[in-house]
């Protein structure tokens, strides 16, 4: 029995704006309790900041400003954050081992599950699938997609200013 017949890949969930998401164990390298995010002047919204995880620096995404316009933060209770809520940072496997997903929520692992879920609607590429765990709808990431949409994000949200100094677009 090879290991994909036998064995389902666990996934890593958290929650942001109210809505359960993951990404597979494999697309992850560690989780860290983060003791302080620094900000980085003049970044895009997007990038949260930066943090030392184990000696190492990594950039930090802000999921809940990577979501797409219209669901805004402020239609959960409290912004969907609570300011006394422990901060991970969810640190990516390579080739993304210098990024991380800054989450405000818990971190949990669930079983992988057996159907591959549905398709996502519209503009809504950074996501692999739809699925139904148990009583919820949990939204999985797709890696490759989610970087390359941050990255589309960072260099709509900077322009070139007098001599060479980034400019945040309004």
């Amino acid at each position: 029995m090879s290991r994909e017949e036998g064995v389902q890949e666990p996934i890593i969930t958290f929650e942001s704006r109210a809505e359960w998401f993951g990404l597979k164990a494999t697309d992850v390298r560690e989780i860290a309790r983060l003791r302080g995010v620094r900000p980085v002047p003049r970044a895009p919204g997007v990038i949260a900041g930066l943090a030392e995880v184990h000696g190492r620096v990594v950039t930090l995404i802000d999921l809940d400003r990577l979501l797409p316009a219209g669901e805004e933060a402020a239609s959960v209770p409290g912004g969907g954050r609570d300011a006394e809520a422990e901060e991970f940072g969810i640190v990516l496997s390579l080739p993304y081992e210098h990024l991380g997903i800054l989450v405000r929520s818990g971190v949990d692992v669930a079983k992988a599950p057996e159907e591959h879920g549905s398709e996502p609607a519209g503009d809504a590429s950074w996501l692999r699938a739809r699925v139904q765990v148990g009583d919820r709808l949990l939204n999985l990431l797709s890696l490759p997609a989610l970087v390359s949409r941050v990255e589309d994000t960072i260099r709509k949200g900077f322009r070139p200013g007098s001599g060479g100094a980034a400019v945040e677009e309004a």
